[in-house]
C-alpha cells in the first residue's frame, strides 16, 4: 500500500548505478551531467562494445539505451543480460518511434520508452520521473487474475520490471482469498474464465464497501459492446482488448498509481499539519502558563516591597 513520500523514497543514491549507452557524446554528456548533480553515480558509453566492458565489470541499476549504435544494435544488450539472469532496468532512448517494434520491446521487459527530439529539459524530466517511479512502484500491489498461467507470465514479465508486487490468481476462490489477506492496489482481470467468469468476480469484489474504490482493469478478447457496458456498471476502470499494447497498460496503470499517491501525500500533509498545529497549541499554552507564573511571582515580591500590588497602581 501506499506510504508518506519521505519512506518511499529511501534509496541510497550512490547505490543506484546507471550506464547511459548512447554514441553522442553531447547527448550522453548532458544527460549524465544531470543525473550526477542529482547524486547518481553514472558510467558512459558510446559503443556497445564499451558497455559490454562496463557491465562485465559493475552492476547496473538501469541502462539508458540508444538502439543505434556504432559497432550494433542496442538490442542486441537487452538478449545478453536477459541470459545474465540479470535485474538490471532498461529505458530505451532513442529516435525510432517504430510502434511494432515498441510494443515487443515492453514484451521483451524494458522498462521504458524515451523518444529523442524533443526538449533536453522535458526528456530529463521524463527520465528522473522514471527513477522516481522505480522507488515508489514496490510499494504498490498488482493482483493478476487469469486462468492461463501463459498470460499471467506475460503480464508479469511486462510489470516486473516497474517493480510492483504481483501477485496471481487463476480463479474467482483465489481472488478473493487473496484480496481478503492482503492490500491491493489494483487488478488485472481476465473476462473469460471458467466456473466464474470476470463479470461475475468484478461483481462480488464490488458488493464489499471496502473494495468500491478498488481500480479494475478488464483483459478480453471480446469486444461485445453490452459486455463492455456491463463491466463498466460493474465498476471496472478500463476495458482492454487482446492482444493490447504493452505499453499503454503500463502506462494506465501509472497514471491510476499515481492518482493514489497523491491522495495518500495529501492524506500525509493533513497529518503532518494537525501535528504541527497540536505542538503549536502545547507550545503557546506552556508559554502563557510561563508568563502567568512570572507576573504571580513578580507581583507577590512588589507587594511585599511596596505593600500593595501593581495592579492597584496601573488602575
Amino acid at each position: 500500500m501506499f506510504q508518506c513520500l519521505e519512506t518511499t523514497t529511501n534509496i541510497v543514491k550512490n547505490s543506484f548505478k546507471i550506464l547511459i549507452v548512447e554514441d553522442s557524446r553531447v547527448i550522453n554528456n548532458t544527460v549524465a551531467k544531470r543525473l550526477q548533480e542529482e547524486g547518481y553515480e553514472c558510467f558512459q558509453s558510446y559503443n556497445l562494445a564499451g558497455a559490454k566492458e562496463i557491465l562485465n565489470k559493475h552492476d547496473m541499476t538501469l541502462i539508458i539505451l540508444d538502439l543505434h549504435l556504432p559497432d550494433g544494435d542496442g538490442e542486441e544488450l537487452i538478449f545478453e543480460l536477459q541470459e545474465s539472469k540479470k535485474e538490471t532496468k532498461i529505458v530505451i532512448f532513442t529516435s525510432d518511434n517504430d510502434l511494432s517494434r515498441r510494443d515487443e520491446l515492453f514484451r521483451l521487459g524494458i522498462l521504458d520508452y524515451v523518444i529523442k527530439g524533443k526538449n533536453a529539459k522535458i526528456i530529463l524530466k521524463d527520465i528522473l520521473n522514471i527513477i522516481y517511479n522505480i522507488k515508489i512502484n514496490p510499494n504498490y500491489t498488482i493482483l493478476i487474475v487469469d486462468d492461463s498461467v501463459v498470460i499471467r507470465r506475460m503480464i508479469k514479465k511486462i510489470l516486473s520490471p516497474s517493480g510492483y508486487r504481483l501477485l496471481e490468481a487463476k480463479n474467482g476462490q483465489e481472488t478473493f482469498e487473496i484480496i481478503q489477506s492482503q492490500n491491493i492496489d489494483l487488478i488485472l482481470l481476465d473476462m473469460e474464465m471458467p466456473e466464474m467468469n470476470g463479470l461475475e468476480i468484478l461483481k462480488t469484489i464490488k458488493q464489499d464497501e471496502k473494495n468500491f474504490h478498488l481500480p479494475i482493469f478488464i483483459i478480453s478478447s471480446n469486444l461485445d459492446i453490452e459486455i463492455m457496458r456491463n463491466a463498466y456498471k460493474q465498476g471496472a476502470l478500463d476495458y482492454f482488448k487482446k492482444p493490447f499494447s504493452p505499453e499503454e497498460l503500463k502506462l494506465k496503470i501509472e497514471q491510476v498509481m499515481q492518482q493514489n499517491q497523491n491522495k495518500q501525500d495529501l492524506q500525509c500533509s493533513i497529518e503532518a499539519s494537525n501535528s504541527c498545529k497540536q505542538f503549536l497549541n502545547k507550545f503557546y499554552a506552556n508559554a502563557i502558563f510561563y508568563a502567568n507564573s512570572r507576573k504571580k511571582w513578580s507581583d507577590s515580591k512588589f507587594i511585599k516591597i511596596f505593600g500593595e500590588s501593581s495592579n492597584n497602581l496601573i488602575h
